[in-house]
């Protein structure tokens, strides 16, 4: 899996413009971190590899083979990144709700990627709560309007 996920690496710097000293710089990590993935040796943990799909501005399903496309489908208005906070005042759920069952698979809304110990990454994704809660309460709860378009 980590000579996949080093193609992957490459080719999505490539097309970003992005040298290994610059990621490693954005991420916050050693250049021999950067150069470890990039040649298969090494794969980054949940929490840089959330770092590195947001510092090249690839999805990370693109980077870890789960989809085909480099870039998850954005919508013009919609929010870039949703936290756990903002989906649980959407879902009028608590927060840990909105953990623990993302974690369990029962709220298809996203993922959690697990870090060091017992700690969490959570990766939300607009389609998914959207399809969760409904397009008019996700539209009035993103200040969105119905026919917003697509890019």
């Amino acid at each position: 899996m980590a000579k996949a996920f080093a193609g992957r690496l490459k080719l999505a710097m490539g097309q970003a413009g992005i040298k290994q000293s610059e990621l490693a710089t954005k991420i916050g990590a050693p250049r021999s971190a950067v150069s470890q993935y990039l040649s298969g040796k090494n794969e980054p943990g949940a929490e840089r590899l959330v770092a590195i799909a947001e510092a090249i501005g690839v999805s990370i399903g693109f980077l870890t083979g789960k989809e085909e496309s480099p870039t998850a489908p954005v919508r013009k208005g919609w929010p870039e990144k949703i936290t756990v906070e903002m989906a649980a005042r959407c879902l009028r759920k608590s927060n840990q709700a909105v953990r623990v069952n993302i974690q369990n698979g029962r709220l298809p809304i996203g993922r959690a990627l697990q870090g060091a110990g017992s700690k969490f990454t959570y990766v939300i994704t607009p389609e998914r709560l959207r399809d969760e809660v409904g397009e008019a309460r996700f539209n009035e709860f993103f200040g969105l309007t119905c026919d917003t378009p697509e890019l």
